[in-house]
């Protein structure tokens, strides 16, 4: 049997990189492996290492851009459900705001 590479304290002083910022790529460089064995290591162990997707959300006092509204362009729900921008038909539409 082959011996584990990820030992307890490897992962507690990944789990400290983790917190600090560091990214995937760098912790692997620090502990000679390679960036998919830290990810993979990161999911097995998803309490210790949270997903950093939260960071990439705005802060919560800040308000989102209005949508841009194009006056010769109307919005349209498809079939699908998708929600298209189309140039606007006057005979459809009616004449422009």
């Amino acid at each position: 049997m082959r011996e584990l590479f990820w030992t307890e304290d490897k992962i507690v002083e990944a789990q400290k990189f983790w917190q600090a910022g560091f990214s995937a790529r760098e912790i692997a460089e620090l502990f000679g492996s390679k960036k998919n064995t830290v990810i993979n290591m990161a999911h097995r162990n998803r309490d210790r290492f949270p997903a950093r997707q939260d960071a990439l959300r705005p802060p919560p006092g800040i308000a989102a851009a209005a949508p841009i509204r194009h006056p010769d362009r109307v919005t349209r729900v498809t079939l699908s459900g998708a929600h298209v921008t189309m140039p606007r038909v006057p005979t459809i539409d009616g004449p422009a705001p």
